[in-house]
Order: C-alpha cells, then structure tokens, then sequence
C-alpha cells in the first residue's frame, strides 16, 4: 500500500484557483467591515495580515527545504518548523475581522498541512522511515503557500497605503455547493433544515431578547456548511450572525465594531464565556487560552467529559471589556465535533506517563485529554511543564505512552497562546 497517496490526494485535489478564490473572498469581507470600524481595528487587521504573511513566508520556505534534503536531521527539523508556521498562520488568519465560513477553506488546509508535517515528524520521532516520495507530495503546497503570501502582501500594502482593500482585491464568490460527505461531517448538528424565519428567531434567543433593539436577514453564505446571514442591532452595537440551514446553530457571532474600553478582569470575561456558553446549551465548556485585543477578551473554550479536556470540541467566544457581554462565538469546530464520548480510563497512569517526559522539565500539572492525532482521537495526559522559564504542554498518550504533541506556550502582551 502506498501511505504517500492520502497525502498527495488532498495536496493535488486542492488547487491554487480554488485557494486564491478562498482568500480573496474572505479579505474582500474583511475590507466591509473594516472601514466601519475604528483606528484601533484597522491597527489589529494590519498586524494579523503581517504576521500571517511572515508565517506563510517560513512555511513556504521550509518546503523548498524539504524538496532537497536528504538528512534525517534536517527533515526533522524542517517539518517542525512547518507544523509551527502552519498553525502560527492559522492564528493570525483568525484574528482578521473576516468571515470565518469564508476564511474556513484556507484555514482548513492550513490545518491539514499541520497534520500531516507533524504525522510525518512523529513518525520520524519513532524511528519509522519516510520516503522521498512523502516529502515530495508535502514540499509541492509550496506552490499554494506562494499564491497565499502574495496575496497577504498585497492586501497588506493596500492597507499601508491607505487604500481600501476592495480596490486591491476583486470581489469573488464561492458558490460550490457541499456534499454529503462533508454535511455529515458536522456530527453536533440536528438533521432538519431550518427557514429564514426560523434563523432571524434563533439570532435574536441568541444574542437575548433583552438585548436585542432589531432583527434583520443579511447575506446568506455558501461552501460546506450553507447559513442564513442575520444581522442583530443592540444597543451600541451591531451583531452579524451565521445560522446554520441545516439544523439551526449559531456558526458565528461577530461584533461590527470594537474599542471597548478595558474594564472588567480577564477572569470575569472568561466566566462569562463560560455561562453564555452553558446558557445556550452548550456541554460543560472550560476556558482555556485568552487574548486580549481592542477591547475583547477573546476566550478559547474547550468541553471537558468525566474530568478530561476533548480538544476537538472548542469554541472562541469574544467578550467586551466594559460591560463582560458576549458579542462574539465561532463555533465550528464545535459542531462539526461534539458528541457524546466514552472516555475510559486511561491504560497507562499519569506516574507511568511521565516516564516519557524530560528530567529536565519541571511538572506543573497533570490531566487527562482527549486529542485528535492522525485522524483519531486519543486519550492522553496532558502535562503542563515549566523550563528554562518557559511554560510547555505535553499530550502523552495514555495506552502507548509516546509523546504525541509538545506545545510552547507563547506569552502575548495581553493572553498567551500554544504553539
């Protein structure tokens, strides 16, 4: 059998058109919003769109390096630094005030990429060969990866210049419609469709009746996951919401402008999130990372069963900092994910785990996790290690005991993030 195949498959089957497309239309949304938003937006916008633009610049760079190396070694190290660019781009690509569900195309293989360097690397890590062939079929997205930069560079200058982004960026469309294959993928939703009555109803429970001055339908959206746009005015500010067709979700709640002021503790943000959260229904949901930005706590939040984090079901809930109200959710991950798990009890103990860690590395915590890792998901004991005054996040596996992911966690001005 051929293990290369998966990797070219989904390498080949994505084309530079349909990646391009991807990202201008995502931008051209980005631009709409942007100019009614305040200085402070457009400052944000402009650092989001240089890092990423940085980070897709090494992750390109470190699949030139792949097509000519020869050394264990340095394959090794190259795929780490692809797996780190991959997912610092992801970041800063979902901190730009853009459509998720138009920006979902390019951070989806974005995140396959990751996936599939980091598969390779643990399979080097554990003394498995990989053949040229793999490193080949992965070094050949260099091509999307320089359409992508160019296309970052280019809305950056436009931004420096001062001039709006639409004029750069063409307007495009995405009107592919999804498959059932990937419909099915959306596990957490219910199977009947909704109308746009339905969908202005569901937006207004959402944002809460006693918030809500007015209700009306927007743009509705296309590509895998079909949702009628709702745009929700409250008292100061306007919401632009995504309901999903088919069963009635929220897929994303994002404010039309920022610059709160900074009142209220991060701690009260976060148990905000968390409440909103459970208030609409969500599992039991736990903040786990935090970002401060223009007035927003951004809060990542995971759900935990029988005591263990399941990384795969995790929302971004975005919180003013005057008032510690929910104006923001992008909740794909969550409902393409959430359902009900076995956990089990872990083969391997927490002490029997950390014989894979370094002596070196100082313990701060220990729990059980649920990660997904080669297209499984994986009972794991999640370490949290400090060295060298840094903190990092060690997911050992609970049967086999090997090291599947180590993250540095990257302190910001305002949060800290994994990488």
């Amino acid at each position: 059998m051929n293990r290369s195949t998966p990797i070219r498959n989904w390498i080949i089957g994505l084309s530079a058109f349909a990646l391009l497309l991807a990202l201008l239309l995502a931008l051209t949304v980005q631009l709409r919003r942007a100019q009614a938003a305040e200085h402070t937006l457009h400052e944000t916008t402009l650092a989001a769109l240089t890092d990423a633009a940085e980070e897709v610049q090494r992750l390109a760079l470190a699949m030139d390096k792949l097509g000519v190396t020869v050394s264990g070694r340095q394959t090794a190290a190259f795929l780490y630094e692809a797996v780190v660019s991959a997912d610092r781009a992801r970041h800063s690509l979902t901190l730009l005030p853009a459509d998720s569900a138009q920006m979902a195309p390019v951070l989806s293989w974005l995140s396959r990429l990751s996936d599939t360097a980091g598969a390779l690397l643990t399979r080097i890590a554990g003394g498995f060969p990989v053949t040229t062939g793999e490193m080949a079929d992965l070094s050949a997205a260099r091509t999307e990866l320089r359409l992508l930069h160019a296309e970052l560079d280019l809305a950056r200058e436009a931004l420096l210049d001062g001039s709006p982004l639409a004029q750069a960026l063409p307007p495009t469309e995405i009107t592919s419609a999804p498959t059932a294959m990937e419909l099915a993928g959306y596990r957490a939703l219910p199977s009947e469709e909704i109308g746009p009555g339905a969908a202005l109803q569901v937006a207004r429970d959402f944002v809460g009746t006693e918030r809500v001055v007015s209700v009306a339908p927007a743009p509705d959206t296309t590509g895998a996951l079909p949702a009628f746009g709702v745009t929700v005015q409250t008292a100061d500010v306007q919401l632009n919401l995504e309901i999903t067709r088919r069963g009635g979700k929220v897929l994303l709640m994002s404010p039309e402008t920022a610059g709160f002021a900074a009142v209220q503790s991060v701690e009260a943000c976060c148990d905000a999130a968390a409440a909103f959260l459970r208030d609409r229904g969500f599992a039991t949901m736990e903040p786990v990372w935090y970002q401060v930005y223009d007035g927003l706590c951004v809060v990542t939040c995971v759900h935990v069963q029988e005591g263990a984090l399941v990384w795969p079901d995790r929302a971004l809930v975005q919180v003013r900092m005057d008032t510690a109200e929910v104006v923001g959710l992008e909740a794909r991950n969550y409902w393409k994910n959430h359902i009900p798990r076995r956990i089990g009890q872990p083969l391997l103990s927490a002490q029997e785990a950390r014989a894979a860690l370094s002596p070196q590395a100082e313990e701060v915590s220990v729990r059980p996790a649920l990660l997904e890792s080669q297209g499984q998901e994986r009972l794991c004991w999640q370490f949290t290690l400090r060295h060298n005054d840094d903190t990092y996040i060690s997911f050992i596996d609970a049967t086999t005991g090997q090291e599947l992911r180590l993250e540095k966690v990257m302190p910001l001005e305002y949060g800290a993030i994994p990488a």
